[in-house]
């Protein structure tokens, strides 16, 4: 039973070593998906979407993190309520861990041009543990008898509120509520820890051709050191993108995509470390596909809410007068000239 402590413990450790106080799986995927970082994004550009993604993390290391997800969201009412979900797949060596999450996001038009969205979302896990594939293990234990792998779940809830005015979003998130744990035997568990975001991007509109996004992200993760990614993305013609991404501890990352034809979007991301133990893990790799529905031309990040017209104060204008009024009516002459 100690030597499976170990084992776990060992390797719990490395992860979060190297991918700087991630409790889950990360991705660069929110570049051009912010549902993929917060559900409260959900209908940040007015479209439906499904997208599937798959990263290999630390190619130079034997039975590294290989993650499957697919996410996506749509309306209900309008462009004003919107249904998400996501569902993910993480393989590391022994541990495997499952995640799928179902979000609700309501859209806000509190002036002409800016809008509030609120997110709130539920959230199941999973972990386990192939017991088949660790060495050294006694497989007479007491405790693990008859067992093949040990698992455990959990559950917990977030919540998040997003400011987009124009081309700008700020946002503050909850993504895990509650510190809860999954227990798989009387002293193996893992705990989900809360965890707060902040992010913040702009597009700047360059030209009639080129933009520019910008885009700061920091976690705070309870008992974990605070990290934070800042990338830029050029982007030509709302359609073909490249961009430029840091995350502390020394990664860097470079994604090229763009909306290939009538809704079909491909983007691939390379990343490698820089710094530290990074800089021996070897590179990462991520490649994501989606579809956007109902979608009209080639203008992959214009957006188009639609949401229901402004109510505010109604601005009453005075109606011109005529330019030939002269203050009283006409006069028509009647008389019978003999």
């Amino acid at each position: 039973m100690r030597k499976l402590l170990l084992h776990i413990i060992f390797f719990v450790f490395a992860s979060a070593t190297v991918v700087q106080a991630q409790q889950f799986p990360i991705t660069t995927q929110y570049l051009f998906n912010p549902y993929a970082l917060t559900p409260t994004m959900a209908g940040a550009y007015g479209h439906p979407e499904i997208f599937m993604n798959y990263r290999k993390d630390w190619t130079g290391i034997v039975g590294s993190p290989k993650t499957f997800r697919i996410n996506g969201y749509g309306n209900i009412i309008n462009k004003q309520m919107w249904l998400g979900g996501e569902i993910y797949s993480d393989k590391a060596d022994v541990l495997n861990r499952f995640k799928a999450n179902l979000s609700y996001t309501y859209i806000l038009q509190v002036q002409e041009d800016q809008y509030l969205s609120f997110g709130v979302w539920t959230t199941f896990y999973q972990n386990s543990v192939d017991l088949t594939a660790l060495a050294g293990i006694d497989p007479n234990d007491p405790l693990l008898l008859n067992q093949t792998k040990l698992n455990g779940s959990t559950a917990n809830a977030g919540f998040g509120i997003n400011y987009n005015w124009r081309d700008l979003n700020v946002g503050f998130d909850f993504p895990t509520l509650f510190g809860t744990k999954d227990e798989y035997v009387s002293s193996v568990n893992f705990k989900v820890q809360r965890e707060f975001l902040f992010h913040v991007s702009n597009m700047f509109r360059l030209n009639d051709t080129w933009q520019l996004q910008t885009f700061a992200v920091f976690r705070k993760t309870k008992n974990l050191p605070l990290s934070y990614e800042l990338s830029v993305m050029p982007i030509y013609r709302q359609r073909f993108w490249g961009g430029l991404l840091y995350r502390n501890g020394g990664v860097v990352a470079i994604n090229v995509g763009g909306l290939m034809y009538k809704g079909f979007t491909f983007n691939y991301a390379y990343e490698i470390g820089v710094g530290g133990i990074n800089s021996r893990s070897g590179g990462s790799h991520e490649i994501t596909f989606g579809y956007l529905f109902k979608m009209e031309g080639n203008n992959f990040f214009e957006r188009n809410k639609e949401t229901k017209k402004y109510r505010g104060k109604k601005k009453y204008r005075r109606k011109k007068k005529p330019r030939n009024f002269n203050g009283y009516p006409e006069i028509m002459d009647y008389r019978i000239n003999n």
